[in-house]
């Protein structure tokens, strides 16, 4: 069963719904010890001095910020310990707006939230969030640090992402060209066949993390003592127009369903 790893209070005027919070993604990255070349001892980092190259306690580091290449601000530790927000299980639905407002570039990590306690008023507002396609916008603190987040409804639960703040989210605005473009009719009836010819239902189970398999494939080899083949990419052949691509695309997608 999965283990809570937080649990908070969604505050909804003067009514409030108690839950817990669950990871809804996990770090899959290959994590591997550090050893010494020469006689395979285990090495670990330190920090020094860049001038003398002596170590240096954790607590004699102060951190600084740089206003300029000779001067910098120096923060002591009850400096930056004034700073954090106290405690709090409070979740603070401040509005509540449509699915459609937050584009992708928001969303930073998800978590889902189980009942804790009150079923009844638990599943109430996941099932309110659904039928009006409704996100609700929360803040909370967790861990020392405040959050704002999306609080929203799958399959019937709960779901908490946290959310970019404003400066951190960037617009088109450089990226878009002078003036707009608009593409040929032909060059649009084969992007629209493009779209059609790879259209399938949603499967993520086959989005496979190439890099990682090769990895335990590789280290499954050495400990066989065999090694693996290098996976070299193919060259594409250079098309000369937007249609060609298209169709060449159009293709492949074709041989890939018949293969």
């Amino acid at each position: 069963m999965a283990r809570a790893m937080w649990k908070g209070v969604i505050a909804l005027g003067k009514h409030e719904v108690s839950v817990k919070m669950y990871a809804a993604v996990e770090d899959r990255s290959i994590h591997f010890h550090m050893l010494h070349k020469k006689d395979l001892a285990p090495v670990e980092q330190h920090i020094i001095r860049k001038d003398t190259g002596e170590d240096v306690e954790r607590e004699d580091i102060r951190k600084a910020f740089a206003l300029n290449k000779s001067t910098a601000i120096i923060l002591e530790p009850e400096d930056l310990e004034k700073l954090t927000p106290p405690e709090s299980r409070d979740i603070e639905l401040s509005r509540f707006v449509t699915r459609e407002t937050l584009s992708d570039q928001w969303y930073e990590r998800p978590y889902f939230l189980g009942p804790d306690g009150d079923q009844d008023s638990y599943f109430a507002l996941a099932q309110a969030l659904e039928q009006k396609k409704l996100v609700g916008i929360a803040r909370w603190v967790m861990r020392k640090k405040r959050y704002v987040g999306a609080l929203s409804s799958i399959d019937g639960y709960l779901a908490l992402s946290t959310l970019r703040r404003a400066d951190q989210v960037l617009t088109f605005a450089g990226i878009e060209p002078v003036t707009s473009m608009s593409p040929r009719p032909d060059e649009l009836k084969l992007a629209e066949q493009l779209v059609s010819s790879i259209s399938a239902d949603f499967n993520p189970r086959s989005w496979v993390n190439e890099y990682r398999e090769r990895v335990h494939e590789l280290i499954k080899a050495k400990a066989r003592g065999k090694t693996l083949k290098p996976v070299r990419a193919k060259k594409k052949a250079p098309q000369k127009t937007l249609a060609d691509s298209l169709r060449a695309s159009i293709a492949a997608a074709r041989e890939r369903k018949v293969a």
